[in-house]
């Protein structure tokens, strides 16, 4: 269990987080695949398996929503976000059918605002890792702004 962050100042650079772990189903993947990046190796298996990942695998956008959105709903950051200003996204590694991701975060850095004194911008690498290989699948590296 996460405990919530209660000020942008409760953090240190290094300080690492774990948010337990995610579940890419193929009926999810396909899902979102159609509304969102209808690319034949996230839609069709027949297409996908003559494709260059030989199956389904789950669109990086989708890994990257679905991790994010696990991270908020653990309440880490519910009473101090103002929100985000970037995410830099790579994807090292496909996400398959049935792969469990641990999700985690580091803090990258931290710089208290000179011109409003009540937050602070915080760097943020968040990660991605399918727990049968420890494969990365999945790095953010977020700005985000904190209430101090």
């Amino acid at each position: 269990m996460i405990t919530p962050l209660a000020s942008f100042d409760d953090l240190s650079v290094g300080q690492k987080f774990e948010f337990g772990s995610i579940r890419m189903e193929l009926d999810e993947i396909v899902d979102f695949a159609r509304r969102w990046d209808p690319q034949p190796f996230h839609i069709d298996p027949d297409a996908a398996a003559a494709g260059p990942f030989r199956g389904i695998i789950a669109s990086g956008l989708h890994t990257q929503a679905a991790c994010f959105s696990h991270i908020i709903r653990s309440g880490w950051v519910a009473q101090v976000s103002m929100g985000g200003a970037e995410q830099l996204v790579r994807w090292p590694a496909p996400v398959r059918p049935g792969d469990e991701i641990a999700v985690s975060a580091r803090i990258e850095a931290l710089n208290p605002s000179r011109s409003k004194p009540d937050r602070g911008v915080v760097k943020v690498l968040y990660t991605g890792r399918r727990l049968t290989d420890g494969v990365v699948v999945l790095e953010i590296l977020g700005t985000h702004i904190l209430r101090r």
